[in-house]
Order: C-alpha cells, then structure tokens, then sequence
C-alpha cells in the first residue's frame, strides 16, 4: 500500500480518523479543532478517492478501503516515530508522546491514577488516557492501536479468545491475592469457616461490564456447588458497597479492599476454596518493544510498582 505525496500531518490525521472513526473525537485526540480535522478528512478523500467515513444510521463507519488502510497507517506511523525517537533518545522532560492505557477500574485507583500523577511531575508533555476494560476483547485493541498498553491478568485465553499471543510481550507487575469479605455484624463469617458454611450465605458477583466474568466465580463455577447469588456489580468496589449492613459476602482482592479504607466495618478471610494467581502485567503488541518512549512509559510503570506494589498485601 502507498502513501506517496501524503503530508506527515495528514497521516497522523489518518491515523486518528481511522481509529475514532469520528471527526469529534479524533480532534479531542489531536489537540485540534474540529473544522481542522474536516479539512484534513476533505483532502484525504480527495487523496484517496474514497470517502474513508460514511454514515450509516446515526454513526460513522469505515468504509472497505479505510478498513485495510487502519494497520499500515499504524504501522508506518510507528516506524516514522521510531526512527526519529532512535536518534536521539526519549527525554521525559522535554518530549511530548501521548499513551492510551486500559485496565479495571480498581486498577486505576489503586495503581493507575497514582503511577499517572508520579509520572506528571516527571514528564510534562507525556499525556495519558485511561480506558476502564470492560470487555474480553483487549488483544484485538491492541492489535489494531487502539490502546498502547494494557493492565490486566495476562490470561488471554480469558480475555480474548483465539489470540495471536506471539504478537505481545508483557511484564508483571505486582501481585495480590483474593479475600472473602462481609459485613462485621454478619455473625454467619468465621474465621477457618467451610465450603459449605460459605455456600449458605448469600453472594455478591462481580461481572465486569456486565458479562465477563471474575477469576474468582471461574472458579466457583468448577466447584460442585456454590452459594445462592442475588446481586450482580460490574466492579469490585460495588461488591464491597454491596456487603455493608449486609448479610452477604463477595470475593476482592485485597488490595481493593484495603484502598476502599472500609477494614473496621468489614470482616476479611481467606476464601474457603482455591483460586486463581493475582499478577498484575502490563501486556503491550510487540511492534513497541523498541520504541524508545513507550519503553521510558513501561519502565515508569514497573519503577512505580517496585517502590509501591511490589509484594501482596
């Protein structure tokens, strides 16, 4: 595919167009002016002779052709960046790069929020955008550059399904365990208390945006019985919301127990049955393994959870 005569502007314009697939928001990504990012989009269409952006009912949709564009434009993009970056280094203080980071929100208030205002102070021209994850489809977002890096359980087989693991690289970056938790007035929470003293108890899910599923309920879901579940939350901290002045538990981890400054009206165990590891990595595609600003970005990240997070509660 050729770019000739294509301004490096104009690209970079490209770029956004493809990935918003809306000229509101690829000017918020741009820093620009809505009738800027028009103007840009009129003159690749006349680039291109190809609309790129049509509507269909009340949104915009990539055309074919703009659907084939969207990963060589990222690509070339990167390479462009990476070239000039590999002459001289990336300077925190001066350079500017924009990241676009999914994780869970209990993440970004734990890790997220804080690591992003530590790393201000460092690096005035570094913007970051936090996406809150909430779907199972995280390797195809960062196959396609939609996001730069994300926080997560690196479980593909979990979180996207038929994944190209290859194409990532991905670095741990502080572990947690899981904790049952429930009101202190509940008299039914002991401590060394069974499976089946838990399994009476009603039980709070976390289903993240709705239907994907925590590591803790997969693995209730092996077990041959579980407790009766009258509430579903879409998020941890909604889980410990849900259990005050309850007679419900919910399975966390214990970090985001801690960080939600609740311990003296919450009883905390160890869970009556076996679950999953808890390692927090950073998972990012391969194509930014040597990219000399994000990896200033992920060692930021991995300095900030050595020094914060590094061992389990």
């Amino acid at each position: 595919m050729h770019f000739d005569g294509l301004d490096l502007n104009l690209l970079v314009a490209l770029d956004a167009l493809l990935s918003e697939q809306s000229v509101t928001r690829a000017a918020s990504r741009l820093c620009v002016t809505q009738p800027a990012v028009s103007v840009a989009l009129q003159k690749l269409r006349v680039q291109f002779s190809d609309q790129l952006l049509e509507r269909v009912g009340r949104r915009m949709e990539l055309t074919p052709f703009a659907q084939d564009l969207a990963i060589p434009v990222k690509e070339l993009l990167h390479q462009v960046r990476t070239l000039v970056e590999s002459r001289s280094g990336f300077d925190p203080q001066v350079d500017s790069r924009s990241f676009r980071v999914l994780m869970s929100s209990s993440i970004a208030q734990i890790f997220g929020v804080p690591a992003l205002r530590e790393m201000r102070r460092q690096a005035p021209g570094v913007h970051c955008q936090i996406d809150v994850f909430v779907a199972p489809d995280l390797l195809r977002r960062l196959q396609d550059g939609e996001i730069d890096l994300c926080i997560q359980l690196f479980q593909p087989g979990v979180w996207d399904p038929g994944g190209d693991l290859l194409s990532f690289s991905h670095e741990s970056l502080f572990s947690d365990r899981y904790v049952l938790i429930g009101d202190k007035s509940n008299p039914l929470l002991f401590e060394g208390m069974s499976f089946d003293d838990f399994c009476c108890i009603d039980h709070v899910e976390t289903r993240f945006g709705g239907n994907l599923v925590s590591i803790p309920e997969r693995s209730l879901s092996s077990m041959p019985k579980r407790p009766n579940t009258p509430i579903v939350v879409p998020t941890y901290n909604l889980a410990i919301e849900a259990v005050i002045d309850s007679a419900m538990t919910a399975i966390v981890p214990h970090r985001v127990v801690r960080n939600a400054g609740l311990d003296d009206q919450l009883t905390i165990l160890e869970p009556p049955f076996a679950i999953g590891p808890l390692e927090q990595s950073m998972i990012w595609h391969k194509r930014f393994d040597n990219d000399p600003g994000h990896i200033w970005f992920r060692n930021h990240l991995a300095a900030y959870a050595r020094t914060h997070l590094l061992h389990a509660d």
